[in-house]
């Protein structure tokens, strides 16, 4: 296992006071987070910053340039005490010119910050992240593999560029922080992630238990409602829930079901016609900054994507005591103890997920019982404050 290394030299003169905390205290460090998005790093990445802040070190959070650090999600991010900076960035394809400019840029704000300690996750920006890191001669770079998406051989192994970025990437780090085993597997597998690499596991982003609390179930004498939460992707699975909610729906029209999250992108996205077939079967709402009115109104969760790192809708629906129906890969089948607090079915398979539904509508009065369980499984497994400290000993801070 690597551990930390944080040479001398890097602060001086009136630097040093303000990077320094005192000699009783541990030493403040400047780690820069580089994410892909400020929305993204405020949802996903907001416990730890804050953590970190509040343990007075300093935070850059880098997000790719044609997002305004002026926007809401920035200002929150500086609000919690965090500066924020732009980097040039093409997130959609791979273009060697294009990504070695962007890799220069970011060594260079790293170098120019400062920084002791860099963090990059999801693909793109992780890599090069770690790229920029090496080159600035950062003394922590850490790569967070938050979930292997098509790209980084979560169904097929990846092809040029992928497969050299990623064995670079990961040469370049440090310590690779991984959301499950079976990521970690998978890439050993593929002969892209070294045997030597330092790896920790972390169960996902973890979740806020006090912000999300346990919530009561609404009563199930006018229907069960079962709620879907997730980006309108494909490989989240959003087409089989449709297809699963009218085959229900057929059998038990007093059933609801609530699709809410941001819009897809790229291939993946499901479009507004494909959704509008399914109008008289499902209710679409958007996307939803704060997400636990919708799971007040819900008594079931439902995920059922191709493949997670570790899924924070699942994670959140767990907190708010939900039970869940999810798909049986990684980075869902984690949440799930099969018929005590959900139940796990195969990935793509409509009927099977129909079959779920309809099992506990006609057990419902287990509901209550299985709600119970997805909270302490919350409590006992996936506190954020547990997580956070995890992923700072990978940093190498406290």
């Amino acid at each position: 296992m690597l551990t930390a290394s944080f040479g001398p030299g890097r602060m001086t003169g009136s630097d040093r006071g303000a990077d320094m905390a005192p000699a009783s205290a541990s030493p403040v460090r400047r780690i820069a987070l580089v994410g892909p998005g400020w929305r993204s790093l405020v949802r996903l990445r907001g416990d730890l910053i804050a953590a970190l802040i509040e343990r007075r070190h300093r935070v850059l959070c880098l997000a790719p340039s044609g997002q305004s650090p002026n926007c809401d999600f920035a200002q929150r991010l500086e609000a919690l005490g965090a500066e924020c900076t732009s980097f040039p960035f093409e997130p959609d394809r791979f273009r060697p010119l294009a990504d070695g400019r962007t890799v220069i840029a970011l060594a260079r704000r790293l170098a120019g910050w400062r920084a002791h300690v860099v963090l990059g996750y999801q693909p793109k920006p992780m890599l090069l992240g770690a790229l920029a890191g090496r080159r600035a001669r950062v003394a922590r770079v850490v790569t967070l593999v938050s979930a292997l998406g098509p790209e980084l051989g979560g169904a097929d192994p990846p092809q040029w560029p992928w497969r050299p970025l990623l064995r670079a990437g990961f040469a370049a780090s440090h310590q690779v922080v991984f959301h499950n085993h079976a990521d970690v597997q998978r890439l050993r597998a593929l002969d892209l992630l070294p045997e030597k690499a330092a790896v920790t596991v972390v169960p996902g982003a973890g979740v806020d238990l006090e912000r999300h609390a346990a919530q009561p179930l609404p009563p199930a004498n006018r229907g069960i409602t079962f709620l879907m939460l997730a980006s309108l992707q494909r490989e989240k699975g959003v087409l089989a829930f449709c297809a699963a909610a009218r085959q229900v729906r057929a059998w038990r029209p007093d059933a609801r079901f609530i699709l809410a999250g941001p819009q897809g992108t790229g291939l993946g996205a499901v479009s507004s016609a494909e959704l509008a077939d399914y109008a008289g079967c499902i209710e679409v709402r958007g996307d939803h900054d704060d997400v636990r009115p919708l799971f007040a109104e819900a008594h079931v969760v439902v995920l059922p994507s191709v493949r997670e790192g570790m899924a924070r809708t699942l994670l959140e629906a767990l907190a708010n005591g939900r039970p869940v129906i999810t798909t049986n890969v990684p980075g869902c089948r984690e949440t799930v103890d099969e018929l005590v607090n959900g139940i796990l079915v195969p990935p793509q398979d409509a009927d099977a997920l129909a079959a779920a539904m309809q099992h506990l509508i006609e057990r419902r009065t287990l509901l209550k019982q299985m709600a119970l369980a997805s909270r302490r499984k919350a409590e006992r497994l996936f506190d954020v404050r547990h997580v956070n400290g995890a992923l700072m000993a990978a940093m190498g801070v406290n």
